[in-house]
Order: C-alpha cells, then structure tokens, then sequence
C-alpha cells in the first residue's frame, strides 16, 4: 500500500490532475522539448523489430527489458520512427534521421532480437526487418502492423483471415 492507502499495482482512475491544462494546441504541437538519442532511434527499431516477429510467430505479448510489450508498443515505435524519417527529425548530433538512416539501425539491431525474444525464428525475424524497412519508407504510413503482418500469420497457424469492412 502506499501512504495515500492505495494500492501500487492497481489503476487510480479516481486521481485527477486538475493542475494539468491540455489544449487542442497542445496536442498539435510538434515542438517537442528533448532530444532524440541514437539510443532512442535503436529502442524503437527493437520493440518493432521484436513485437513483429513475435506476431508472426503467433505470439502478441512480448517481455522486452522487463516490461510486457503488445502491439501498441510496436505501433507508437513504427510510427514514431515514420514520422522521424518523414518530417526531418535530427539526432542530438544534428544529424537528419532519414529512411537509410534507420534502414542501417535495423541492421545493426535485428541480431540482438534473438536474444529479447528467444522463440523467434529465423525467417519471422526476417519478415519483421523486411516490413520495418519497407514501412520507413513509403509515403505514408500503413494503419496497423498486425492487419499487414496477418498473411505471415496465417502461414503459421494455417487459417484464413479476413479483414473486416467498416
């Protein structure tokens, strides 16, 4: 329990910070203060490259750095790195981050995966670093990772997917 005779673990819905105004403006602002690390760059193309296999693999909640990761994870990683690469993002060296930029990372990173998320083979590991490469790329990015990634599930668990029309 926590002095205030909560629990740590559990939601807080009743807390209200009524001393934190957001505006519309706020949430249009694309001057965020920070930096944007190498470190940063690499922690993203991790969580994707990680989640991606594993949901090819047949496997939507990852451990990764002792936290559980889902697919919201690897949404806001993708997209964040998108939105980098697209928009003229700088490291906190001054260098751009562009779509080669990152493309290299991927490289770098995509060995250490193995060890994050040990059950992943070799070729789900290859199908995420193909889509992540391949979504940094394009114009505009797709709208989720796990409608796209379905027809490499689909191999795996032998069904039939169906998107759904709204």
């Amino acid at each position: 329990m926590n002095q205030d005779g909560s629990h740590p673990h559990l939601p807080q819905y009743h807390i209200r910070r009524e001393d934190v105004k957001v505006t519309p403006a706020d949430l249009l602002n694309t001057q965020v203060t920070g930096k944007i690390t190498d470190d940063g760059v690499r922690s993203n193309v991790d969580a994707a490259l990680a989640y991606s296999a594993a949901w090819v693999s047949g496997n939507g909640c990852i451990p990764i750095n002792n936290l559980m990761e889902d697919a919201a994870t690897a949404e806001i990683a993708r997209l964040q790195l998108w939105q980098w690469a697209h928009y003229g993002a700088t490291l906190e060296t001054g260098d751009v981050i562009t779509p080669g930029y990152i493309a290299k990372v991927v490289d770098q990173v995509a060995p250490g995966v193995k060890k994050l998320v040990p059950t992943v083979k070799d070729e789900h590991l290859a199908v995420a670093v193909s889509y992540l490469k391949d979504q940094i790329k394009r114009p505009w990015a797709s709208d989720f990772l796990t409608s796209d990634l379905m027809i490499y599930l689909e191999k795996v668990d032998g069904t039939k997917w169906v998107r759904a029309a709204l």
